[in-house]
C-alpha cells in the first residue's frame, strides 16, 4: 500500500510544480505581450480619439509602462493565488460576470463595464475551447475538484480585469479609458491565440489529462483572430511560382459550377511541393472557415456554390494585407457571415424568391474579372447584397399584392355593384364608392377575408350609405333619414381616415357627400309635399339600416386599411383614359358662375363642388337648389357646343346685384 501511496503523493508535487511554473511563464509572456501592445501604441490609428489627445495617451502610457505592467502582473498573480486557494466565491461558482465586482468609481461606471463586457463576450466564443482545456489542466495540476469557467485566472474576462486594475491608478477621462480597452483588444487580446497554444502544450506535455487534445481557435462567430504571426515577405525566387498557381486556382473561380468544395487541403499541398510553407496559417484558418460554411445543413446549395468562388479571392487578399484575418474588422468575414445569416433566415421561412442569389453571382463574376481585389471590395460587395435583398423582397412582395388584387378585384365589384344598383338606376354619381368603398374592401378582402366580421359590418355599412342617397316618400321615412345622415357622414370620415387618403381629396369627398345630403333632404321634402308615393320604392329595397354604427367606427382606425400605390392603380387600371380637358374646364373653380342652356332655357348657374380631379361637376341655381350634375366629359362637350360658357361682365353684375337684393 506505501507503493502507490508514494506515487501519488510525487504525482501531486510534480503538478503543483506545473502550476507554478505554468503561473510564472505566464506572467512572463503576458508581461512581454503588454510591453509590446504599449510600444506599438503610436502606430494605432483606432482610437475614437482626436490626434492630439490620441499623441497624449500614448505619451502616458508609455511613460508609466512600468507601473501599468507591474499593476497587471500583480492582479494576474492574484488570480492564480485565488484558483490555488480552493476558496471559491458563490458568485464564481455560479457562473457570475458580476463586471461591478470590478470597483469602478465615478458615474461613467456602466459605460466602462459595458466595453469590458464586450470584448470579453467578443473573443468569448474563440477562445471557449482553450478556456476549457486549460480550465482543466489546471484543476489536475492542483487536484482542484471543482472550479467554474470565470475562475480560470488567464480566461479574457480574467484579463481585461488585470487590464483595468493596470491603468486605474492612472486617473484617465472614461474617454480615454474606453479608448485604451479598443487597444487592449486590437493589440492583446487579438494575439493571444500563440501564448494559449503555448501555455496548453506545456501543460499537455507535462503529462495533464494527455487524453484532452490540444484545443484550437474557434473561428465562425468572430471577425478574425490568427493563431500566428503574420506571413512573411515574399521570397523573388518564389514569387513566379505563388503567382502560376494562385492563378490556376483563379482560372477555376470564374466557372460557375453545379458543384463546391474547400479547395485549402489541395492548395495546401501543392504550396508543400513548390517549398511555399510561409502561408500554412492563413490556409487552415480559411479551411476551418469555409469548411463550416459547407457543411451547414441550412444553407442552400447555390449560395454554397458562390461563395465556393470566393475562396481564392480572400485568400489572395489575406497574403496580400498584413493582418487582415487578425483584423476585429475583418470585411470579408463580415461580408461571408452577413451572407449565410441572411440567406439562412430566408430558406428557414421558406422564401427563396427573397434570396441575393443572383446579386453574388454577378459580384462574383465581375469580381472574377478584376486583376486586382481590394479590402474595399468585400464592404462594397456587402452594402450591395444587403441593398439586393431589400429592394427584392419588396418588389416580390408587390407583386404578390397586385396578383392578389386581381384575383379578389371581380369578386369585391361584384358585390358591390349588386349592392349600388338603385343608385345607379337613379343616376347618382358613384364617386364615394369608387374612390372610398371600393379600395376599403377590397383591403379588408385582402386583409381579413371576406368572410370575415369586419368585411360584414363593412357591407352593412355601404349599404346604409346606398340607403342615405335615396330620396324617401313618406315623414317616418324623413326622420329615419335625418338620423341617419349625421352617422354616415361620420362613418364616410373615419372610412377614409383608415385608408389614410389625402386630406386634400378626404375634404372633397366631405364636401360632395354635403350637397347629396341636402339634396336628398329636398327630394324627400317634395315628395311629401306632392304626396308622390312610390310602390314600394327604390328606398324601401333590403337595406339593414345600421342603427348603431360605433363598431364600424371603431374598425376604422386612423391608417389600418391604407391603400398601397399599386393596389390604388390597379384599382384604377379599368377606368378609360380621361379625355384632355379644354382651358374653360380647367380653369373653372368652385364658386364660380356660368351661363347655361338646359332644356332651351337660359341659366345662370354656381359651381357649387367638383372633384379632386375634376371628374365630377355640381351646379346650383341663386337660390342654391341642385340644377345638374355633369362628367368631365359632358362638360368638356357643352364648352364645345356653347351651351355653357363663362360668366360676362354684364351677367356679373346681374349676379352682384342679385346677391345684394338677397342679402336685404
Amino acid at each position: 500500500m506505501t507503493g502507490p501511496k508514494k506515487h501519488q503523493a510525487s504525482a501531486s508535487i510534480s503538478g503543483r510544480d506545473i502550476f507554478t511554473e505554468v503561473s510564472s511563464l505566464s506572467k512572463k509572456l503576458l508581461t512581454d505581450m503588454l510591453v509590446r501592445m504599449i510600444e506599438s501604441a503610436e502606430d494605432y490609428h483606432s482610437w475614437s480619439l482626436s490626434d492630439e489627445d490620441g499623441a497624449r495617451v500614448v505619451k502616458l502610457i508609455r511613460h508609466k509602462q512600468r507601473i501599468i505592467c507591474s499593476s497587471f502582473t500583480f492582479q494576474l498573480n492574484r488570480h492564480f493565488s485565488e484558483f490555488k486557494s480552493n476558496h471559491s466565491s458563490p458568485a464564481q461558482e455560479n457562473g457570475s460576470r458580476d463586471w461591478q465586482s470590478l470597483g469602478i468609481p465615478g458615474a461613467n461606471a456602466n459605460v466602462e463595464i459595458e466595453e469590458l463586457k464586450n470584448i470579453a463576450s467578443r473573443y468569448g466564443e474563440a477562445f471557449k475551447e482553450f478556456d476549457r482545456t486549460i480550465l482543466k489542466r489546471l484543476q489536475a495540476c492542483i487536484k482542484k475538484s471543482r472550479a467554474s469557467i470565470y475562475e480560470n485566472p488567464l480566461q479574457v474576462k480574467k484579463l481585461c480585469e488585470s487590464f483595468q486594475y493596470a491603468i486605474d491608478s492612472l486617473n484617465l477621462e472614461v474617454s480615454f479609458k474606453i479608448a485604451l480597452y479598443h487597444l487592449f483588444a486590437d493589440r492583446f487580446i487579438e494575439a493571444l491565440g500563440p501564448f494559449y497554444r503555448r501555455i496548453d502544450c506545456l501543460m499537455l506535455d507535462q503529462g495533464m489529462l494527455p487524453d484532452i487534445p490540444p484545443a484550437r481557435i474557434h473561428l465562425r462567430s468572430i471577425e478574425g483572430l490568427s493563431e500566428s504571426e503574420g506571413p512573411q515577405a515574399l521570397r523573388p525566387g518564389k514569387e513566379v511560382t505563388l503567382l502560376m498557381l494562385l492563378q490556376a486556382f483563379k482560372e477555376k473561380s470564374r466557372q460557375p459550377s453545379g458543384s463546391y468544395k474547400n479547395l485549402f487541403p489541395e492548395l495546401k499541398q501543392r504550396f508543400q511541393r513548390h517549398g511555399i510553407g510561409e502561408y500554412d496559417d492563413q490556409i487552415e484558418q480559411l479551411n476551418l472557415i469555409f469548411k463550416l460554411i459547407f457543411e451547414d445543413e441550412d444553407l442552400p446549395s447555390q449560395i454554397k456554390q458562390q461563395l465556393a468562388r470566393l475562396q481564392i479571392y480572400v485568400f489572395i487578399t489575406a497574403i496580400q494585407e498584413d493582418g487582415f484575418l487578425r483584423r476585429s474588422s475583418n470585411p470579408a468575414r463580415r461580408l461571408l457571415d452577413a451572407i449565410i445569416s441572411s440567406e439562412v433566415e430566408i430558406a428557414k421561412r421558406g422564401h427563396s424568391e427573397f434570396s441575393g442569389i443572383r446579386y453574388i453571382r454577378e459580384q462574383i463574376d465581375a469580381m472574377a474579372s478584376r486583376e486586382f481585389i481590394t479590402v474595399d471590395s468585400y464592404a462594397e460587395m456587402l452594402e450591395g447584397y444587403k441593398h439586393f435583398v431589400r429592394e427584392n423582397e419588396a418588389a416580390v412582395r408587390k407583386t404578390r399584392r397586385i396578383e392578389a388584387t386581381n384575383k379578389i378585384m371581380p369578386l369585391v365589384k361584384s358585390r358591390l355593384n349588386e349592392i349600388i344598383q338603385p343608385l345607379k338606376i337613379q343616376g347618382t354619381p358613384l364617386i364615394l364608392f369608387q374612390k372610398v368603398w371600393l379600395p376599403l374592401l377590397v383591403q379588408i378582402g385582402l386583409t381579413q377575408g371576406m368572410d370575415s366580421d369586419t368585411w360584414h359590418k363593412t357591407i352593412e355599412m355601404v349599404k346604409k350609405q346606398v340607403w342615405s342617397l335615396i330620396p324617401k316618400a313618406t315623414e317616418a321615412e324623413q326622420d329615419e333619414l335625418r338620423k341617419a345622415l349625421p352617422q354616415v357622414a361620420h362613418s364616410l370620415h373615419r372610412a377614409m381616415r383608415s385608408l389614410r387618403l389625402a386630406e386634400s381629396l378626404q375634404q372633397s369627398l366631405r364636401d360632395y357627400l354635403k350637397l347629396e345630403q341636402q339634396n336628398v333632404l329636398e327630394e324627400t321634402a317634395r315628395n311629401i309635399i306632392e304626396a308622390k308615393r312610390r310602390t314600394r320604392s327604390l328606398g324601401e329595397q333590403s337595406f339593414n339600416t345600421m342603427d348603431d354604427t360605433t363598431e364600424f367606427d371603431e374598425m376604422m382606425q386612423t391608417g389600418v386599411f391604407q391603400v398601397p400605390t399599386e393596389l390604388l392603380e390597379e384599382i384604377n387600371s379599368g377606368k378609360k383614359e380621361e379625355p384632355k380637358k379644354i382651358n374653360q374646364a380647367e380653369a373653372l373653380n368652385t364658386g364660380e358662375w356660368v351661363n347655361m342652356q338646359k332644356d332651351g332655357e337660359k341659366l345662370l348657374a354656381k359651381l357649387a363642388w367638383k372633384a379632386e380631379d375634376s371628374s365630377l361637376f355640381i351646379f346650383v341655381d341663386r337660390d342654391g337648389t341642385r340644377i345638374c350634375e355633369i362628367d368631365v366629359n359632358e362638360l368638356v362637350e357643352m364648352f364645345e357646343s356653347g351651351d355653357v360658357s363663362l360668366m360676362d361682365s354684364a351677367i356679373d353684375s346681374e349676379k352682384t346685384r342679385f346677391s345684394f337684393m338677397k342679402s336685404l
